[in-house]
């Protein structure tokens, strides 16, 4: 272990962290290991909460029936554990679900010079969905905090350019509704004002709403 680790400290300057998993009894060999690799590594893909920077793409061992069984238990452990200690590598942007209630809670954009998405609230920000359309350019007042977040995001290849029009190619999670609507528009902008449900009402008076509500409940149960 400390041999890996030292390889990758001198190989890959991407990381200043590292989180590590042993079996207390010893009994992982290395098709266990390589099993458990491949899994976490296609969950960590399909999350899409960051880039993966492996080299290669896993291969899965065979192991037996068992030993897959005690794997993925083993798997679901690592996985509330890191969850826990809020490393959320495992945890999609958004949960998928079938309740109709959580479809209706998609939010839009439309502004000027092509700016229009789709996105979502969720604990840790605010999900703008694959295939939303970005502002082409910006106004001579925009942030420069928001402009050096969509040059890294045009350099990281989240935002693709394809004849002067800009689009987001994997969902992305910004910190804010503000944050989102003024990467997508080019300007600043007040995210409770510019997203909007599917009947044109402001995010601002859907959560003045649900703040109502939760008082109303507090106060018919006091």
């Amino acid at each position: 272990m400390y041999i890996v680790l030292v390889q990758h400290v001198s190989e890959k300057e991407f990381w200043n962290e590292v989180v590590v998993f042993i079996s207390k009894d010893e009994n992982l060999n290395k098709a266990h290991i390589k099993y458990l690799e491949s899994r976490l590594h296609n969950l960590a893909t399909e999350a899409g909460r960051f880039q993966i920077e492996n080299g290669n793409i896993p291969t899965k061992s065979c192991i037996s029936e068992s030993d897959q069984a005690e794997m993925e238990e083993f798997i679901e452990y690592v996985r509330m554990l890191i969850n826990t200690m809020n490393f959320k590598v495992f945890e999609p942007l958004v949960k998928e679900s079938a309740n109709q209630k959580n479809k209706n809670e998609d939010l839009f954009l439309k502004g000027a010079r092509g700016a229009f998405g789709r996105g979502k609230r969720t604990t840790d920000g605010f999900v703008v969905f694959k295939g939303a359309e970005i502002a082409s350019s910006t106004v001579p007042s925009f942030p420069r905090g928001f402009d050096s977040l969509r040059e890294e995001l045009l350099k990281g290849d989240i935002v693709s350019e394809n004849q002067d029009k800009l689009t987001l190619s994997e969902d992305y999670l910004f910190s804010s509704p503000s944050a989102a609507a003024a990467v997508l528009m080019g300007r600043s902008a007040n995210g409770l004002l510019e997203w909007k449900d599917q009947s044109g009402k402001p995010l601002k008076e859907i959560e003045a709403s649900e703040i109502e509500k939760a008082n109303n409940a507090i106060n018919a149960n006091s």
